[in-house]
């Protein structure tokens, strides 16, 4: 799954779009234009790095570089569909206040896979040292003045919680803003092969919820697949089946069920004529090489 996460090892929020400084007014009352943007000061006072946050993104335009005048601005956007807190689509993020250096060796039309220094923290147009970092669903390259008179991203932007999961095994919270973000999700189980004499549950599809016990704590997502049933219970509405270490609940909508084909059971008098034509045909096959030898030897 293409997650968009947070792109940042730390989250230090210095300001987020609540901000009474200045970033309220990139949208509160605008009758136009607007944004959402926060400032990260990473882990501490140097310039921590911010990296591609889903599989690859494309820069479309980079503005303010070598001009004085102009903060230093680079546009991306991903080149496939990424899966957000709130859509499945196309999505955008433009970093603010990085160096110059940092852009040494970015030109339009770059490309970042997953996990990729894109730029640091700057402080460009004499700025403390952090990003300014704003995200929104589709593409953007341009900036906009709105009715605030505040410069702002051009495009469908969206409030940070709304686009970027938080990876706790990528992002160290040290400040998140007072923003409530969503957890990247997280997937168990390890499917197994199809075996007729098991008890088994396909799961079909990646957003059937892992609990703890029926209908009780969850503990992420399923993995897709196959899986053995250890243990079955009807409780409220659904049939829970568990697999591994947690529970799942039954639906033809998402799972189909493949029960062991039951051995046919031999009873004794019917295994003493099995055994009775065995030695019958054995017997057969011996005198039918007899006669086939004295054929050979006194021809027939």
């Amino acid at each position: 799954m293409n997650y968009f996460i947070y792109p940042m090892k730390y989250m230090r929020i210095t300001q987020s779009y609540n901000g009474t400084i200045s970033h309220k007014l990139h949208w509160y009352n605008a009758k136009d234009y607007k944004d959402y943007p926060i400032d990260d000061g990473g882990k501490d006072k140097t310039r921590d790095g911010i990296y591609c946050p889903c599989d690859e993104m494309k820069v479309t335009r980079i503005k303010g570089v070598g001009n004085n005048k102009i903060t230093n601005t680079i546009w991306l956007v991903s080149t496939s569909k990424v899966k957000t807190p709130t859509f499945n689509d196309y999505a955008f993020m433009a970093l603010t206040h990085s160096n110059d250096i940092d852009f040494k060796d970015i030109k339009v039309g770059k490309i970042f896979k997953r996990g990729d220094l894109i730029v640091k923290e700057g402080e460009n147009i004499n700025v403390s040292t952090h990003i300014h970092m704003s995200f929104g669903r589709g593409s953007s390259n341009d900036w906009i003045y709105n009715s605030n008179d505040k410069l702002v991203i051009k495009g469908d932007t969206k409030k940070p919680e709304e686009v970027c999961y938080v990876d706790k095994d990528f992002t160290v919270i040290k400040n998140d803003g007072g923003i409530k973000w969503a957890n990247k999700p997280v997937y168990l189980g390890s499917p197994v092969k199809r075996n007729d004499s098991l008890n088994q549950i396909q799961i079909n599809t990646t957003d059937l919820r892992a609990r703890k016990t029926p209908n009780g704590e969850i503990l992420g997502y399923v993995n897709k697949g196959i899986y053995n049933i250890i243990e079955k219970i009807s409780e409220k509405s659904y049939t829970w089946y568990k697999v591994e270490n947690f529970w799942v609940a039954y639906s033809k909508n998402w799972a189909e069920l493949f029960l062991k084909k039951e051995q046919p059971q031999i009873i004794e008098q019917d295994k003493e004529e099995v055994v009775t034509e065995n030695v019958k045909e054995n017997k057969k096959g011996i005198w039918n090489k007899i006669i086939e030898f004295f054929k050979k030897i006194f021809g027939s």
